[in-house]
């Protein structure tokens, strides 16, 4: 508690006499004031030093005082040639060597029907029919069938289209004639009443 009515002390906020004389005669309170303004100034960027004129001589003495401390291995891990002779690592190969086996003739057998099926598939597809007809949907939204064969009863013409064109055409400009009409006698209103 007092480090935070310390901090307030710095900052201007808890200003008084009892503070002060605390901070005076207790060397903790000292030190603790001593490492805010560093933090402060750190903070401000107001000193260049951050760690401290004594920091490489202080560090080199610690480098110098510490305990090197030597550590014989005991336990060694095994080598593969060991591992492979363990009872446990011979019971895994024992189980694992025929379920691997039995997979891999699975998925041989797998292969094999998927193949056959596909084949007689596709051979009763050729059969069913031996022209291929494509269904789509063409602009007059009907169904029709694609191929050299079709009958052309409902293909569209180019003259069709032309048709079909220049009444678009005609009904747009009725559209646009139509508008017209509707923005002239307004602005005519608007003119005879200035």
């Amino acid at each position: 508690m007092q480090k935070e009515l310390l901090s307030a002390y710095m900052d201007g906020e808890q200003v008084n006499s009892e503070l002060t004389d605390a901070i005076c005669n207790d060397p903790s309170l000292q030190q603790s004031w001593k490492a805010f303004h560093t933090v402060r100034a750190v903070m401000r960027k107001e000193t260049p030093v951050i760690l401290g004129d004594d920091f490489t001589a202080k560090m080199a003495k610690l480098i110098e005082q510490e305990e090197i401390e030597h550590i014989e291995l005991t336990v060694s891990q095994p080598m593969p040639e060991e591992v492979v002779k363990q009872p446990f690592m011979q019971k895994m190969k024992s189980l694992f060597v025929p379920m691997t086996q039995f997979a891999v003739a699975a998925g041989v057998c797998l292969v094999a029907v998927i193949g056959v099926q596909s084949y007689n598939a596709k051979t009763d597809a050729t059969q069913a029919s031996d022209t291929p007809v494509l269904q789509t949907l063409p602009f007059n939204n009907s169904v029709q069938e694609v191929s050299y064969n079709a009958p052309t009863k409902d293909v569209v013409t180019s003259e069709q289209v032309e048709q079909k064109n220049r009444r678009i055409g005609a009904m747009l400009q009725n559209y646009e004639l139509q508008r017209r009409m509707q923005v002239e006698p307004l602005s005519v209103g608007s003119n005879q009443a200035k």
